[in-house]
């Protein structure tokens, strides 16, 4: 085992990192209800049929 084997593996972490996080808030954002609710000029909940 050399000295750069721990610094090979830290590098490595640190650029997975980056892409998995944006890859998990893009999931999160997509598939996760937040709760959010908009409301029409009658004061009716205004439903989203996108989905």
């Amino acid at each position: 085992m050399t000295a750069d084997l721990p610094l090979w593996i830290a590098g490595l972490a640190i650029a997975a990192a980056v892409p998995v996080t944006f890859m998990v808030a893009n999931w999160v954002r997509k598939h996760v209800d937040h709760g959010e609710m908009r409301f029409g000029p009658d004061g009716k909940v205004i439903e989203d049929e996108e989905k």
